[in-house]
């Protein structure tokens, strides 16, 4: 009897295993640049409240949500069932309120406190909507570009990394040649001490170390995301992700991987001459643009980018927008590509399709938990919607 339990154990575990491979086999048979991938929308958050909600994040038990309205800046705690717990607008220039403008959305820390990132700095609060801590950064802050709504911060091993910028700028300004051979790109804010250090200058690898060419702040605007063992980073308008150990982060002038993102077309700046502290052409705003990126694992990616416009179509644009700033944006959206692409660090999938009624990603748990905000502009509801989706192969 024993071997026959025995014999039985051997063929379950050949039969789990080819299984496996099967599986696996499955999965890798179809190149990604082939794979043709969608978001499958199975799920959704409901909160009775008429306004433009986002999802911010999701407490690590899966039981909170923390929400922003975009119109407002308020801030929403709900349960899972879509319940208000609590509502509060935090942003003043009262004793407990946050100074400045949100630099990305807030995140949970612990089950029951959040952070959120400012132009002034981080600040710390309970679900009831108390200041615990003001976290101050030791320099002046000036920020280039404050985009309120991404998903642009880490938090790792009780420090946060975020993108806040200021340190040095009396030094070496805020662009120019000086500050592209001088200046770090990220703050490390340890939660424990309070204090910030800077880290990671331009990477060798990226067109912002020139020393001939300098670049307008737009360009090398910083997103950041990370795995359990690593944080990569890239800039706006470069096809680059650059990844750095955690465990080494605080020596690191080079990063241990570069990786190029293949896109068909991309239209990246290309200046000739130093250009001056804070100066910027209208046109930059319509080239090729990384929003974010997401590590999903070591070498795999979500990436959200714009192609951008070639001369001949922001010209065009531009001509039938009637010179109005506004109007360009709506009439460069005509010609431009966008999107999300799966990256897995060689190739690059296709355009992910999405139904119309999904607006802009919000938060990535897993492949089968993607959350997103409602599109406003494809529907009119009296309460808030958030989707869960997954992400599959059609």
């Amino acid at each position: 009897m024993k071997n026959l339990a025995y014999l039985s154990l051997l063929i379950f575990a050949f039969t789990a295993l080819a299984c496996s491979g099967e599986k696996e086999e499955a999965k890798s048979s179809t190149p990604l640049s082939e794979q043709t991938l969608a978001f499958e929308i199975y799920d959704s958050l409901v909160v009775d409240y008429l306004g433009n909600l986002m999802l911010m994040d999701i407490s690590p038990d899966g039981s909170t949500f923390l929400l922003t309205d975009t119109n407002t800046d308020s801030l929403f705690v709900t349960n899972s069932e879509g319940e208000i717990l609590h509502q509060y607008l935090l942003k003043g220039e009262g004793p407990n309120n946050y100074a400045g403008s949100r630099t990305g959305f807030a995140k949970f820390i612990g089950e029951s406190e959040f952070l959120i990132p400012t132009q002034r700095g981080v600040y710390k609060y309970n679900f009831e909507g108390e200041l615990l801590k003001n976290y101050n950064p030791d320099f002046t802050t000036s920020v280039n570009l404050i985009i309120g709504n991404s998903n642009n911060s880490v938090i790792h091993d009780n420090k946060f990394y975020t993108n806040l910028t200021g340190r040095n700028f009396d030094k070496y300004g805020r662009q120019g040649i000086e500050f592209q051979q001088n200046s770090k790109q990220l703050e490390e804010l340890d939660l424990e001490t309070g204090s910030y250090s800077p880290l990671i200058p331009f990477p060798k690898a990226s067109k912002f170390s020139s020393t001939e060419k300098s670049y307008p702040v737009l360009n090398f605007y910083l997103n950041l995301s990370a795995t359990e063992d690593s944080l990569f980073i890239n800039f706006r308008n470069e096809p680059k992700i650059y990844g750095y150990a955690f465990e080494q982060l605080d020596s690191a002038s080079t990063p241990s991987s570069v990786r190029t993102i293949p896109f068909t077309s991309f239209v990246e700046k290309e200046p000739k001459e130093n250009l001056q502290d804070g100066s910027f052409d209208f046109r930059d705003f319509f080239l090729g643009t990384v929003n974010s990126i997401i590590a999903i694992e070591e070498n795999m990616f979500l990436v959200d980018y714009v192609e951008g416009l070639s001369d001949e179509d922001y010209s065009e644009a531009s001509a039938s927008a009637g010179g109005d700033p506004n109007k360009i944006f709506e009439e460069g959206s005509k010609f431009n590509t966008m999107g999300l692409v799966l990256f897995d660090g060689t190739q690059l999938s296709e355009l992910i399709a999405k139904p119309e009624i999904l607006g802009n990603l919000s938060k990535y748990v897993s492949k089968d938990e993607i959350w997103f905000s409602l599109n406003f502009s494809a529907a009119e509801n009296d309460y808030s919607v958030i989707y869960k989706t997954r992400l599959v192969e059609k």
